[in-house]
Parts: C-alpha cells; sequence; structure tokens
C-alpha cells in the first residue's frame, strides 16, 4: 500500500494524519532507527499524585482539611523506596514496577491552566509553540518512518517536525491495515482481486503524475510530491497488518487499545513514539468516588503496555513516561471535589531509566520542597523542580538534545541528575 492510499484510507476511518510543511519524503535522511519506542500516557484533566505516588494520608479522623479523606497517614504503603496511596489498584501496580519505576514528585507546574499545563509538561515548557517531546524524538530519530508519532490525544504538538498520525479510533487501524478486506479479521473477506487492486494503484499514480504535470503552483506541487513521495512503504505495512493484534483489546480501558498498536507500529518499525491517552481526571466535584478508579484504570493501562512489550520481546526496548496537567489542592471543596493545583508527579520506567528511585518531594500540605542540584537530596537553599529539568533529561537519555531539531526548541534550565 502507498502513502495516498494509507491517507485516503485512514481518512474514511477516523485516522487522521498531517505532515511538516515543506518537507518531502525525497528530501529526508534515511534513518534505520533501532532505538527503544518512546510512549508517554496522559492522565487527561488533571491527576492527584497524592491518592497515587506521593501519598498525604489524613492525621486523624476528625482533621478539618484532611488533603485525603480516604486514608491515614499510617496506612501509607512502601515499595523498595517508593510510598504510594493504599487505594485503588496501586498496591498491585507498585509492587509489580517498583524495582524498574522512578517517580519524580514535587513538580512545579507553574500554571493551573489545563493548555498550558499539558504544554509544559509534554515539552517542557511554557511557552507556546515547541514540539512535545513525543514529536521531539520522532522527528529527530526517524522522521521517515510512515507512523513516526503515532497520537491518541494530549498535547502532540509537532512545530512541523515530524509527520503526525492522529488515532481517534484505534479499531480503525486494523481497517488500514487490511484495506481489500471488507472484514479486517477475515483474510478471505477480499474486496477486490490482487489483480484489481494493482491496476487501481496504477490508475492512482498516474491522475498523481498528471495532476503534477499540469499544476504550475509551487505549493500545490510541492503538496502532491509529498503524496507521491512520502510512501508508506508495501513491506513495513504488511509488518504492521502482521503485528497487529486481530482482534484488538475490546475491554473499557482505551489504553489497553493504545498500547497493542503502539507496540505492533514500533515492532512494524514504522513508529518511533506514541501518545497513549485516557480522560476522566478533571474531578472537581465527588473526587475520590471519581478519581481512584481513573487512576486504577491509569495503572492498569500501565501494566498492560509493559506486559504487552515483555510478550512481544521488547521490554528492554520501551521507555514510558506518564504524566497530567497539573495536580490537584490538597483539601476539598463544597462538592467533594478537587480544584486545580499546579504540583504534580511524573513516574518514569524503561531502558535507561534508574528503578526503585525517589526524586523530589513536597510537605504535607502538597507543596513542593526545594533539592539541591547536584545532588538532588531536599535543600531548604535549593531550587525547585520543573518539567524542564525532566526534558532535558529525557532529551540526553534519546540522544536528541545535540540534534538541530533540538537547538532550535533550547530548554532554559539546569541539567540536573535526575537519571542518574
Amino acid at each position: 500500500m502507498e502513502r495516498r492510499d494509507f491517507l485516503k484510507l485512514a481518512a474514511g476511518a477516523g485516522l487522521a494524519l498531517s505532515f511538516p510543511a515543506g518537507i518531502r519524503r525525497a528530501e529526508a535522511a534515511s534513518v534505520d532507527y533501532r532505538g527503544p519506542l518512546w510512549v508517554f500516557v496522559n492522565a487527561d484533566g488533571g491527576w492527584d499524585p497524592t491518592s497515587l505516588c506521593d501519598p498525604k494520608g489524613r492525621l486523624s479522623a476528625d482533621e478539618a482539611s484532611p488533603v485525603n479523606k480516604s486514608y491515614g497517614v499510617g496506612d501509607i504503603l512502601t515499595a523498595g523506596n517508593i510510598r504510594y496511596a493504599p487505594v485503588g489498584g496501586n498496591q498491585a501496580f507498585f509492587e509489580k514496577h517498583w524495582k524498574r519505576l522512578l517517580v519524580v514528585n514535587g513538580l512545579d507546574t507553574e500554571t493551573n491552566s489545563h493548555d498550558s499545563g499539558q504544554r509544559n509538561v509534554w515539552s517542557g515548557s511554557l511557552q507556546e509553540g515547541l514540539p512535545a517531546l513525543a514529536a521531539l524524538v520522532a522527528g529527530g530519530l526517524g522522521k521517515d518512518k510512515p507512523m513516526a508519532f503515532l497520537s491518541s490525544g494530549g498535547f502532540d504538538d509537532t512545530a512541523g517536525l515530524v509527520a503526525l498520525s492522529r488515532a481517534g479510533n484505534m479499531g480503525a487501524l486494523s481497517r488500514i491495515a487490511f484495506p481489500n478486506r471488507s472484514d479486517p479479521n477475515n483474510p478471505d473477506s477480499f474486496i477486490h482481486s490482487q489483480s484489481t487492486s494493482e491496476r487501481i494503484a496504477k490508475a492512482q499514480e498516474e491522475r498523481i503524475q498528471s495532476l503534477l504535470q499540469r499544476e504550475r503552483l509551487p505549493r500545490v506541487r510541492r503538496s502532491l510530491s509529498m503524496l507521491v513521495n512520502a510512501r508508506a512503504g508495501q513491506d513495513e505495512l504488511q509488518r504492521l497488518s502482521e503485528m497487529l493484534p486481530s482482534p484488538l483489546d475490546d475491554s473499557n480501558n482505551p489504553l489497553k487499545r493504545q498500547a497493542q498498536v503502539a507496540v505492533a507500529a514500533y515492532r512494524a518499525g514504522i513508529t518511533v513514539s506514541a501518545n497513549l491517552n485516557l480522560g476522566g481526571f478533571d474531578t472537581h466535584g465527588n473526587h475520590d468516588a471519581t478519581h481512584i478508579p481513573r487512576l486504577q484504570m491509569l495503572l492498569e493501562g500501565v501494566d498492560f503496555l509493559l506486559a504487552e512489550a515483555e510478550d512481544k520481546g521488547i521490554a528492554d526496548r520501551i521507555v514510558v513516561a506518564v504524566g497530567s496537567d497539573f495536580g490537584r489542592t490538597p483539601s476539598y471543596n463544597s462538592d467533594n471535589g478537587k480544584d486545580h493545583w499546579s504540583i504534580t508527579s511524573m513516574m518514569l520506567i524503561g531502558a535507561g531509566i534508574p528503578g526503585n528511585r525517589v526524586v523530589g518531594a513536597t510537605d504535607e500540605r502538597h507543596r513542593p520542597l526545594t533539592v539541591d542540584p547536584r545532588t538532588l537530596q531536599l535543600d531548604a537553599r535549593g531550587i525547585r523542580l520543573k518539567p524542564v529539568h525532566v526534558h532535558r533529561a529525557l532529551r540526553r537519555l534519546a540522544g536528541v538534545d545535540r540534534l538541530d531539531a533540538a537547538s532550535r526548541f533550547p530548554l532554559a534550565g539546569e541539567d540536573l541528575p535526575i537519571l542518574g
């Protein structure tokens, strides 16, 4: 299948694809990408770290304004060096993954706005115009791949560095993987014979070439050239069809389907990075009853992703970052909900990530504590951790910190030994 056919089918199936302006595949250097799959899992709406990896239990049953009502300070659990809240599915997740897990607490996003919070957490800056780290990694290491950056939502601005494959319906990818089947799960349900499919492809090719010959406007010619030159590659898409589970997970947790597609696309050699997205965290009312189940679904999705990577033999070639817009207030509002709070956490796991480690901290009211920039030990005269510090470390880990793309979008901040 060629990219133009891929685009047509994708549009009909609800998968939107976009391309960096002015870049043609013929001009892009071929990249033999052998690095890890970068997966960024977004808890959309602003999660509550105090119900997860930065626990704050109530001091007593009659405490006037507890940070959390659902558990006490003496109930907090520990796995290795990592403390976590004793709610939802936390215990199963942390007991299983603590040896590989790095938690960064006390991150100041410097905003209570959803848009700027997600931008800061996933690009490392409040400034508009910077790409998501997923886009920077994909653009720097494999922009010629057909689906180098696969996104299911969250902050996925590319700043023109890489083509974006936005998957609004993960089940649609089965249809894309098997374009000549009326039923993507039935290998015998051909729409056209092989010879007919080849004639259709030839006619489409001739039509594009004819349009190119007649068209005189440079911008339109560039767009047409992208359709001709930016080919997905038949072998690569065939590998995707072979790697894609059939059927995809049909549970009520969308992260599982997103994870399956990301792992399959990586194994097919067409994806470098992926955004996974789960909403429902903006709990201004009835916080505990609504938010904790969403956290459990989030952790089950991340666990599924790691299990899928293990099952497919790429456990040592995946890096996962989990985060959210910001945190939730250290007190409940009149609707028993929690509002926006600029202090948050991130969790990292995978290749190159030192496990059983916690960086940063907050006080009993979830206010950030400062750290020594050399040792990361708590220090009243130290600095406040921000998303930029995590991003500078991840850029170095990915090996994109010295690429031209990174120099175009510098991050102003200190280099901290977050990853050792």
